[in-house]
């Protein structure tokens, strides 16, 4: 009776050992993450990459040499990038005290003009005086009273005074005007000393400190709009396929979790020299309330749709080649690619609904190798725009 026990020893410690061995097999094998095959809308789109850009970027000046200094709200120079400012609001000013010497001293000689254009004429009285005196002659020469030599000789006078008293008329105008002119124009070599803001927005750069001598054209601040817009890039072989109007799916880095949708407004006409991309200019519908210029992003302007197709992850493709988990063995297909994204792919034949695709690391498996398959979690099927 010990034998056959023994043999039931023996055999439940062989099966204990294929066991072991099974499960070590199993366990041993290298897993395959895997996503499955499913249907949804087929998007055919042109990739891009994007930046948030100010609608206006104004480059402000210097109008003249001097030492500038800031405004005390810019006074902290570079600290104060990205402070609001209003049109008109003084960013700072350029010291310029020769000019502010003389536009005093002319300031005072227009006033002392003025002021002596505000009484009579030097010659005024004299004219005054001749001409009552013209009028008295004229009334006794007929008389025979007084020589008619005497008259024509008070009317000759009469008429010199008068020629006087337009010439020192035209001559304090002339020189009202001179000082005016200069006055004005002393006005605004100070003014242009005066460096303020040309728009609304944001002071987006300083490119001078408090106190820096700075010469006539040196550029000092920048200012950007408020206002954004999206600056998207393509590849030259993919701009032909975009035309304004066309809808686009935008992801910004900085919103990670969320996707926007923007509308082509426009696409400009000549490339980049360097990278030989081209600009396409694009309005979000729903942006952001803190949208900033300089973020960074993707996009893909939609082309084409398909509804109801059979959709495969693009990174479970290389080409038209996709590895498919059947059974727990790794099985190559070729399959045929319609539409194209960066998330998905559709698969017009070679695979089918349900289907295990195998979406990383493809280069350590082949045909027909066993494998543990790991389910993996892919962003939703794209909807129709």
């Amino acid at each position: 009776m010990k034998l056959p026990e023994s043999k039931g020893v023996l055999w439940g410690s062989v099966a204990a050992i294929v066991l072991i061995f099974a499960l070590a097999y199993y366990f041993l094998m290298p897993v395959a993450e895997v996503v499955t095959v499913r249907r949804g809308t087929a998007i055919s789109a042109v990739y891009g990459t994007v930046r948030i850009e100010p609608a206006f970027v104004v480059r402000i000046r210097a109008q003249n040499d001097g030492f500038i200094q800031l405004a005390e709200p810019f006074s902290a120079g570079r600290g104060a990038i990205g402070k609001s400012v209003e049109k008109g609001q003084l960013l700072a000013t350029i010291a310029d005290e020769d000019t502010a010497r003389q536009l005093k001293q002319a300031r005072a000689d227009l006033q002392a003009a003025v002021d002596r254009a505000a009484l009579p004429l030097p010659s005024s009285e004299l004219l005054k005086a001749a001409e009552d005196n013209l009028q008295r002659l004229q009334k006794v020469v007929s008389s025979g009273n007084v020589p008619a030599v005497e008259y024509e000789k008070a009317k000759s006078e009469a008429n010199r005074l008068r020629g006087a008293v337009e010439t020192e008329r035209i001559e304090r105008d002339r020189n009202l005007k001179s000082l005016e002119a200069t006055t004005k124009k002393l006005e605004a070599q100070m003014k242009s000393a005066e460096v303020r803001a040309p728009i609304d927005g944001l002071l987006t750069n300083v490119q001078t400190i408090d106190g820096e001598l700075v010469s006539d054209g040196n550029e000092l601040f920048t200012v950007s709009s408020r206002k954004n817009y999206v600056r998207g890039e393509v590849n030259e072989e993919d701009v032909g396929e975009v035309k304004p109007k066309m809808k686009a799916k935008v992801q910004l880095y900085a919103y990670r979790t969320r996707t926007f949708t923007a509308r082509v407004t426009s696409v400009q006409p000549a490339a980049d020299p360097t990278t030989q991309r081209y600009t396409v200019v694009l309005e979000m519908e729903n942006p952001p309330d803190n949208l900033m210029a300089g973020m960074t992003g993707e996009m893909n302007i939609i082309t084409g749709v398909h509804e109801n197709a059979l959709l495969v992850p693009t990174r479970a493709l290389f080409v038209d080649q996709a590895l498919v988990v059947n059974g727990g063995i790794v099985q190559p297909r070729t399959v045929n690619v319609g539409f194209r994204t960066l998330d998905f792919s559709e698969a017009l034949s070679g695979l089918a609904d349900g289907d295990h695709v195998i979406v990383s690391d493809q280069d350590k498996f082949h045909s027909g190798q066993p494998v543990r398959q790991r389910m993996v979690s892919s962003p939703p099927p794209p909807k129709a725009p």
